[in-house]
């Protein structure tokens, strides 16, 4: 079987580019290609791959290049490399990577290996040059393309949430309390949510930003923007937040709103149509 392209980049047509760049790091639900259920410790652990995913990010954020944004994205569950974590994010011990949270997985938050074989740091640099390093010499390629064709460039990190610990925010946006992006677009992104009936919050302890929107988002030096969106993953399925974890670890797939997720699309087109103008705003007297 072909492997999928890394990383993903989807151009809009000719003629239809806006100076939007989507990033969307916890897109795929793959896992590596190598990784079969025999490498896990637990045969049901290879339900990881898709519950570290964002759940549903691709049914929001998918074609937004149709909205004349380009956008970048992740085939890979962030389980194996988590994108949106800084490249020394791990740690290690006795000659093997540990790591329950970072820029990658190796283990479960009660410390049992999600692994048959540990993981080597030798092994963990090769994998971070094939999938880490190439996001982003991808996402800094395409800003500079978006910046030297209108002179400026913003970046928008997008995510659903994890309900247990988005609790009953239903919308946040991340600017790392206003130090990447220029106000008037994150507003203008806020009151188009707003506007469709969404409850939106901004820079929540643990959702002001990622590495991605820290690294890119340079406004004032360079001209680059960046903010994070964060869409609460149960706006998004029927399944409740209760039932969500059991059902993902026996394989299951929660239950789609599709109300829901139609709103948020036509959220998204919305401020795909909106946010040019801002841009240029800010930038030309």
């Amino acid at each position: 079987m072909r492997e999928p392209p890394f990383p993903i980049v989807r151009h809009p047509a000719a003629g239809a580019r806006i100076p939007v760049l989507v990033s969307v790091p916890h897109y795929g639900t793959q896992p590596l290609p190598h990784i079969t259920r025999d490498d896990y410790s637990e045969p049901w652990f290879e339900t990881f791959a898709y519950g570290f995913a964002d759940t549903f990010a691709s049914d929001l954020y998918h074609d937004l290049h149709e909205h004349g944004a380009t956008l970048l994205a992740t085939p890979f569950s962030r389980m194996f490399v988590d994108v949106n974590r800084r490249r020394d994010d791990f740690e290690h011990h006795d000659g093997e990577v540990r790591s329950r949270r970072g820029v990658v997985r190796t283990h479960t938050m009660r410390e049992v290996p999600i692994f048959a074989r540990p993981l080597a740091p030798a092994d963990l640099e090769e994998r971070l040059r094939a999938l880490y390093d190439p996001y982003y010499t991808a996402c800094e390629g395409l800003l500079d393309q978006l910046r030297s064709a209108y002179g400026y460039a913003l970046l928008l990190d997008a995510h659903t949430g994890s309900p247990r610990r988005m609790k009953d925010h239903q919308v946040i946006i991340g600017t790392r309390h206003g130090a990447t992006c220029a106000p008037g677009l994150a507003a203008t992104v806020a009151a188009i949510f707003t506007g469709h009936g969404f409850e939106v919050h901004d820079n929540v302890s643990g959702y002001t930003g990622g590495n991605i929107v820290a690294t890119f988002g340079q406004p004032a030096t360079r001209r680059v923007h960046a903010l994070q969106l964060e869409i609460n993953s149960s706006l998004l399925m029927v399944t409740d937040r209760e039932a969500l974890i059991p059902l993902i670890s026996s394989g299951g797939v929660p239950e789609k709103a599709e109300a829901n997720i139609a709103r948020v699309r036509r959220c998204l087109a919305d401020a795909m149509a909106a946010l040019p103008a801002v841009l240029a705003s800010v930038h030309e007297p």
